[in-house]
């Protein structure tokens, strides 16, 4: 471990932040898979993550911000650089704008808490098994819903550390499941969201039937980093998939899934190699067929 990486770990007390060196990644994202990273950290409170972001970019450290990694691909090889997992900071308060929550908090947490309240728009999101500030950055949703619609404002910072700031709902530039954040080197600390009111026994119905949707859809029994491809105009990637006759297509331990061919998921033992050449041929057999590039949407990290 560099002595600059040893620094930062002794600048915080165990309360502040914890740090779990050569930690593989396989045990941090939804995939179960990665090789080990410098070190993992686990900021207690959001003072401590903007105290680390700058300590770290001051000593020249990569550094990388997660949630629950549910949409991620870790190398095999690791990363030689420091993670930040956001999940210890779940605070979630209801104030005069909505639901105020921090980054780590749980999204089926919160549309739990916001349902039981009578705030509509959050059904379909209860599945989604992201952190808030994961589900933010990339604009998640569920069916015709995404986060991006509940959003009254989000509080970020630069990656480098810094003053964190606040950001509107129009200044976040929400799309199909991107946002202001991709590309601009920030992190969100926390985020205000709201919606309708509704009736608490309707939306209920509409989390149970959401959720059942998912279970018998989704091929939820295997590791996996959720849709693999952006929906393309007018269109599904899991149609042009399973059209192009790719269902249940394996590379080592990686398979297109029976249930959803959307989805890439881990048999057990699964590469990131395996992975990512099974993306490789699932985009170039849809381009020969039909025409269509298909856009990736989970993340690799490491890669730019």
């Amino acid at each position: 471990m560099p002595d600059s990486l040893a620094d930062v770990i002794r600048s915080f007390s165990i309360t502040e932040c914890e740090f779990f060196q050569n930690l593989p990644l396989a045990g941090v994202t939804s995939f179960r898979i990665g090789g080990p990273a410098l070190a993992v950290a686990v900021p207690k409170t959001e003072a401590a993550l903007v105290r680390l972001l700058t300590l770290l970019h001051a000593a020249g450290i990569p550094r990388t911000v997660i949630g629950n990694g549910s949409n991620l691909l870790a190398p095999d090889s690791g990363y030689r650089g420091v993670v930040i997992r956001t999940v210890a900071l779940q605070d979630i308060r209801w104030g005069e704008e909505g639901i105020c929550a921090l980054c780590g908090a749980s999204l089926a947490k919160i549309a739990k808490e916001a349902i039981s309240r009578g705030i509509g728009g959050f059904s379909a999101l209860a599945g989604i098994p992201a952190t808030l500030g994961g589900a933010v950055f990339m604009n998640a949703g569920a069916g015709a819903d995404s986060i991006g619609e509940r959003v009254v404002s989000v509080r970020a910072v630069p990656a480098e550390g810094g003053k964190p700031f606040s950001l509107s709902h129009g200044e976040c530039l929400f799309s199909y499941r991107k946002s202001v954040f991709f590309g601009r080197g920030l992190v969100i600390l926390s985020a205000t969201l709201s919606g309708p009111p509704d009736s608490c026994e309707r939306l209920r119905g509409q989390m149970a039937e959401a959720l059942l949707h998912r279970r018998q859809s989704q091929p939820l029994e295997y590791p996996s980093a959720g849709s693999v491809f952006r929906r393309p105009p007018g269109d599904y990637a899991g149609r042009l998939i399973e059209a192009a006759g790719l269902k249940g297509l394996r590379i080592g331990n990686a398979r297109v899934s029976e249930k959803h061919a959307g989805f890439i998921v881990n048999l057990g033992g699964a590469t990131a190699a395996d992975v990512r050449a099974l993306v490789e041929l699932v985009r170039a057999t849809v381009l020969e067929r039909f025409g269509v590039s298909l856009v990736r949407e989970i993340e690799y990290l490491g890669e730019e």
